[in-house]
């Protein structure tokens, strides 16, 4: 019997075996399997066992059977059985699809294989979806409760600077700012790894007073050489542009970790700071920053390690921090398409040289520094009333004590957005700070409500501050967006708040 229609990789062995009603077998061709004559049918395989049924009712039927697996001790075949029921006769074909089967079967494998790992990944990568957002809200809630307690220490350390203190108590108050500044640094730092890390911290373009910039670091860390008895050298190029255009809120960043460092680890001797053009082309150049000091150097096989997250290698338990900040910094030269390396001598000092590419503008000569503008109050006889909304008692206590202490203002707490549009219909303000996280209304949704649901003019134009422990990049343009006039972070400075407030007033009088 030929078979014409298989594709040709399966022309294939076929076995014909004649059986009969007594289960028989009267001819075999014995291609397949050795099948004596004269022996029975159900002793080849107990899948012919079926047949009995067939021969208790002789007739004319064909069946087929696809993938049928038999042995016959050390054969093994997997064969398509086609069975013709005739009057007299059974006949068995036996087509030998062996290898077809075992190739569909492998590929079949392979597929539920593929797709089992696709779906793995797809699984793995939804698991690190989930573990992202949970360590972003997670960081995003540390970060404002963290801070609101720090806004009230910092704030009354402020107050109690300006009272009647004695020499230690001066001290001692000092000693309380400078190490509550330091654990908000700390918080930063988190926040910006977690930034890094999500890929959202976005690098900025933005015109800037590099000469200020260089100024203040100059400024602020010949003060912590005096404090340390250390020498601060800085030497500046002459020749670089006053203002140029670039992050400089992450230049910053950059620089003063690494100042930091270096008076950090130098007990004496002197630290220096160094900047000079590297290259200028058209409107484009690149400068070099070099932070030298002669403190604990650090050895030759720490150096690969230097900048990966939560590494410290000097163990004095005196010398603070997370070892997250020098990991932050190489994180930002990348992403400025900066260099950075580091040269050190254990016992003599280290060196960091970063270079960084700027723009500035040809065409434009340097504009004046631009000083930040005064407001004065409206010259009236009555104080001025605001509204704070926050649910905080010891930062309400806060916001009082340094509002009422101005003498120019009456303060009224409301806990959350409902109890705010209530006093706001009983009594009229000339500003809100607006806390944006109260309970069971936020500060947005207030806002939205009061520049909107109200036809009184007065109540619907008064100047609203938005301030928050959640603070990032954005954190300002969402108030404006959502019909605040400002935004002030916490911890913020006191002067920084009565600026705000002041200003808002005084322009919401002028119009």
């Amino acid at each position: 019997m030929k078979n014409d229609t298989l594709p040709l990789q399966y022309h294939q062995q076929v076995q014909v075996t004649s059986v009969s009603y007594q289960g028989i077998i009267e001819n075999t061709d014995a291609t397949l399997f050795d099948w004596k004559k004269g022996t029975s049918i159900f002793d080849a395989h107990p899948f012919f066992e079926m047949l009995r049924s067939f021969m208790e009712t002789p007739g004319t039927e064909a069946l087929q059977f696809p993938c049928i697996h038999i042995e016959n001790g050390k054969d093994d075949f997997i064969c398509d059985v086609s069975i013709q029921i005739n009057p007299d006769i059974i006949t068995v074909i036996l087509f030998d699809y062996t290898t077809k089967y075992r190739e569909v079967n492998q590929i079949a494998q392979q597929k539920n294989e593929s797709i089992l790992r696709s779906r793995q990944l797809e699984l793995n990568n939804q698991y690190l979806l989930e573990k992202e957002a949970f360590k972003n809200s997670f960081i995003a809630n540390i970060n404002h409760e963290i801070r609101t307690p720090l806004t009230s220490i910092l704030g009354f350390v402020e107050v109690l600077e300006k009272t009647k203190l004695s020499f230690e108590q001066e001290e001692l108050a000092r000693i309380i700012k400078r190490e509550s500044k330091h654990l908000n640094a700390l918080i930063d730092d988190m926040i910006d790894i977690s930034k890094i890390e999500s890929g959202t911290l976005k690098i900025v373009q933005e015109r800037f007073s590099f000469e200020e910039l260089v100024r203040g670091f100059e400024e602020t860390y010949s003060k912590v050489a005096e404090e340390k008895g250390i020498a601060f050298e800085s030497d500046i190029e002459d020749n670089i542009q006053e203002y140029l255009i670039g992050d400089r809120t992450r230049v910053y960043q950059i620089l003063n970790n690494l100042l930091n460092n270096a008076f950090k680890f130098t007990e004496e001797g002197k630290v220096s700071f160094i900047v000079s053009k590297n290259y200028q082309r058209t409107n484009k150049l690149s400068l070099t920053f070099k932070i030298e000091d002669t403190g604990f150097g650090i050895l030759e096989e720490n150096i690969p390690h230097l900048f990966e997250r939560f590494t410290r290698f000097e163990q004095d338990k005196q010398i603070s921090g997370t070892g997250l900040g020098l990991a932050i910094v190489k994180n930002l030269v990348d992403l400025q398409n900066g260099e950075i390396k580091v040269e050190s001598t254990p016992d003599q000092g280290t060196s960091f040289i970063v270079k960084l590419p700027f723009k500035f503008e040809v065409t434009k000569k340097t504009a004046p520094e631009r000083k930040k503008k005064k407001y004065t109050l409206p010259d009236t006889k009555k104080k001025f009333r605001i509204l704070v909304v926050e649910d905080e008692e010891i930062t309400q206590y806060l916001i009082m004590k340094v509002l009422i202490t101005q003498g120019t203002f009456f303060v009224d707490i409301a806990i959350n957005g409902e109890e705010a549009i209530s006093y706001l219909e009983r009594r009229a303000y000339d500003l809100i700070l607006m806390d944006l996280s109260t309970s069971k209304q936020d500060g947005f949704q207030t806002t939205h409500m009061i520049r909107n649901n109200y036809g009184d003019k007065f109540i619907s134009q008064i100047p609203i501050i938005g301030f928050s422990g959640r603070a990032d990049e954005n954190a300002r343009d969402k108030c404006i967006r959502s019909g605040m006039d400002d935004f002030i972070a916490k911890p913020f400075e006191q002067e920084d708040l009565i600026y705000k407030i002041t200003k808002q007033i005084a322009k919401k009088a002028a119009d």
